[in-house]
């Protein structure tokens, strides 16, 4: 019997609903269908990216026909759907009903009949199971659902490579919250250990990747729209995001969620050890996909003790070892010279957006613009992500880009 972990993928190139309906019936087919993962009368929590209030064509949110769409075939097996995200911002009824306008969730709510969440409590909730974060702020609506159908979109991602299955289910830590997370856990390795954590307390009974449009370059929202032409489907999460690094040319580890999960035996991150069924997935590779600015360093381009040092900090672990002494100090050092800085560039406002959503208050508006105190910021680049105006810019310094060859 073949227990492989299965991934479906399918050609779609276009949003229009029935369309994507019909290449997501064939995407689950070879999974058995949306009844296989749906029973009648069963709470069905919907997780698209909504990231922030922007419209589905600029490609950093799950596109409304997929939610759409998906929403039906939940109805169709008896199943209750209902739209669930907590995007960057407060997590109150005048922020989500902002973010559900601009991406089109009404739309998707409309033809579909899906509701749109509108309960904004928040619970915290035992973890035992996890290895570094054993207890979770969740949105409330998350305790309520019998299942869980994850809507990622495929995207590149300025922190940990690309943002797919995994990182999309942070969307349920609740509004700011989020900012605590970031701040507690300021390595990247460990920020991507918490999200493992939050995958395996939720256990989304399937993914399905939009991946119609991309996005590639400064993701996750401020990169470049990317005609990739394709839908996934998947009841592993981690299965899925192997998948997807590999159909942009990346080695499955270089997405630090899913080296990271390797390490703790959460899969293999190998795709001989996966099932891929539909496409060939070297048939529908994307060529010259353009990663964002932090992908991680070529060690090899230095030589003896600076070459592991370069290792650690490529891998995101060099804070995990010594806190003082010569060689930590190096190695922060290094890690600033490896890593993007945000700045505000001249489509800045003042607007304070930033500042009062940054998790270690390293923003001040001054004389109507943001000024970023890179001694206090961690580089998790909320500021980046949230901007209202795509205002801040993530510039790597003159060592980064030599060594990173950029």
């Amino acid at each position: 019997m073949n227990n492989k972990p299965r991934v479906s993928i399918v050609r779609c190139t276009t949003y229009d609903l029935d369309a994507v309906e019909a290449a997501i019936r064939c995407a689950l087919e070879p999974l058995g269908g949306i009844s296989a993962f749906v029973q009648p009368g069963q709470r069905v929590l919907l997780k698209p990216n909504l990231l922030r209030a922007v419209p589905p064509e600029r490609a950093a949110t799950t596109h409304p026909a997929i939610v759409a769409a998906v929403a039906r075939l939940v109805f169709e097996a008896g199943g209750q759907p209902i739209v669930v995200e907590s995007p960057g911002g407060p997590y109150m009824a005048r922020w989500l009903n902002a973010v559900y306008k601009a991406t089109g969730m009404y739309w998707a709510s409309e033809v579909s009949g899906v509701p749109l969440n509108e309960d904004y409590r928040s619970v915290n909730v035992p973890h035992p199971e996890g290895a570094l974060l054993h207890r979770l702020d969740i949105v409330q609506p998350l305790t309520e659902a019998d299942v869980v159908i994850n809507l990622p979109k495929f995207k590149t991602h300025n922190l940990v490579g690309l943002t797919l299955a995994v990182k999309n289910l942070f969307g349920l830590i609740p509004g700011t919250t989020k900012m605590g997370y970031h701040s507690k856990l300021q390595d990247r390795s460990l920020f991507c250990e918490g999200l493992l954590d939050i995958y395996t307390y939720v256990k989304p009974a399937l993914h399905i990747m939009d991946a119609i449009l991309g996005m590639e370059g400064e993701g996750p929202s401020g990169g470049d729209p990317r005609e990739m032409g394709l839908l996934l489907a998947s009841p592993d999460g981690l299965a899925m995001d192997t998948v997807c690094a590999a159909l942009v040319g990346l080695e499955p580890t270089a997405v630090l969620t899913t080296r990271r999960a390797v390490a703790r035996g959460l899969t293999s991150g190998r795709l001989e050890d996966l099932e891929i069924v539909g496409e060939d997935w070297e048939a529908v590779r994307i060529p010259n996909f353009r990663m964002g600015i932090e992908m991680p360093i070529d060690p090899g381009l230095a030589k003896g003790p600076l070459r592991a040092v370069l290792q650690k900090i490529s891998s995101g672990e060099a804070s995990q070892g010594r806190k003082t002494g010569p060689l930590a100090r190096l190695s922060r050092w290094l890690g600033t010279q490896m890593v993007a800085a945000p700045y505000a560039g001249p489509k800045c406002i003042g607007c304070g957006f930033c500042a009062r959503h940054c998790p270690v208050n390293a923003i001040t508006i001054v004389n109507r613009k943001a000024v970023m105190d890179l001694s206090k910021c961690i580089r998790c680049y909320c500021c980046h992500e949230l901007c209202p105006e795509t205002a801040v810019e993530l510039r790597k310094p003159w060592l980064g880009r030599l060594l990173s060859r950029g």
